[in-house]
Parts: C-alpha cells; sequence; structure tokens
C-alpha cells in the first residue's frame, strides 16, 4: 500500500496540463507512413534466378541421403554416452547442490522518500508565504538542525545500500527520523 497516497493525487492534480496541436500529431504520422517503405520497396534491384537452378534445388530435395543410417548410429552412440556420463555423475559422492530462499524482513526496507521529509518540503513551501514566524532565530536554529539531520539520514542511507544488511544502521536510521520528528513538531508548535 502507498504512504501518502492523498498527498501524491493532489501533487498530481496540481500538474500542468499540455495538449500538443494536431498538426504535430499529423507530422509524425506522415513521417512514420508507410510512403517511404514503398519507395524503398521499389528502389531495390529485382533479380530472377536461372530456370536450371530451380532443377538443381529439386532434384537435391528429392534425393534420398545414403548416409541417413550413420547420423541415426551416431545419435544413438551421443545419446548412449551422455546417459552413461550421468548416470556416473549420480553414482560419485561428492558436491551437492541445494538452494534455499529467504524472506526479506520488511521492517528493515527503507523507503527512498521519507514521509516527515515531505512534511517539511511542505512546511517550507509555507514558510515562503507565511514569513514571520519563520524569520525568528529559534526557528531557524531548528531549520539548521533538521537540515543536518537529513544530511545524516543520507549518509546512513548510502551507507545501508540496497540491501540494509546492518541491524546497527537500520537502529541508526530510526533514531535520526525520530529526532527530526521532534524537530518538526517543534517547528510546527512554533507556527
Amino acid at each position: 500500500m502507498e504512504k501518502n497516497k492523498e498527498t501524491l493525487d493532489q501533487a498530481l492534480a496540481q500538474l500542468a496540463q499540455y495538449q500538443p496541436p494536431d498538426k504535430a500529431w499529423n507530422d509524425i504520422e506522415q513521417k512514420l507512413g508507410e510512403h517511404t517503405l514503398h519507395q524503398a520497396l521499389n528502389n531495390l534491384p529485382q533479380h530472377q534466378p536461372a530456370d536450371d537452378l530451380w532443377e538443381q534445388i529439386e532434384q537435391e530435395i528429392s534425393q534420398p541421403k545414403g548416409n541417413s543410417f550413420r547420423k541415426a548410429l551416431a545419435a544413438a552412440v551421443v545419446i548412449i554416452a551422455s546417459s552413461l556420463v550421468i548416470w556416473l555423475m549420480e553414482r560419485t559422492p561428492g558436491k551437492q547442490i541445494s538452494y534455499s530462499e529467504e524472506i526479506v524482513d520488511q521492517r528493515l526496507h527503507i523507503s527512498d522518500t521519507q514521509p516527515i521529509d515531505t512534511q517539511y518540503e511542505n512546511l517550507k513551501v509555507w514558510c515562503e508565504t507565511e514569513s514571520v514566524v519563520c524569520n525568528r532565530p529559534d526557528f531557524k536554529e531548528l531549520t539548521k538542525e533538521y537540515e543536518t539531520l537529513r544530511n545524516a539520514t543520507d549518509q546512513l542511507m548510502q551507507a545501508m545500500g540496497s540491501y540494509n544488511a546492518e541491524p546497527e544502521l537500520v537502529r541508526q536510521l530510526t533514531a535520526v527520523e525520530q529526532e527530526k520528528t521532534v524537530i518538526l513538531n517543534k517547528m510546527a508548535k512554533l507556527i
């Protein structure tokens, strides 16, 4: 299930729409039309093979092949030899092939965009219109702290990579995200 679906729907609804003129579509259709294909086909050279060539091909096809017994014998030898090799490989103890399936713990999966960062971006947009509160020194200090924590989040996510294999890094990231939430709540209270 997608997080912040409503926010995403609102953002998509605010995107500007553009409809290209019909002339653009007509130009594309003309360039992709079959006219150039037909023209290229008409420019290909034509060649008619000699009649005796077709007769030679018919004779070769209709003649029975005398070495079909040899081919069947060779195929039988290959099948028997490969069966023998497989049988011997199964009988000799040694390496065994096995596989396993591992299920990813969803708690270790971290999305690229954090919901707290989206809320922070919304707060920054609001601050652009309502600058009285945002210009206060205590608010600016909280903004600097949040940006520092945001950089720490980016560095942790880079260190974790795609597989998030280090539980300690996940714990650190969780702590940083919680601190970001606390700071964002303080900022919201000032407003």
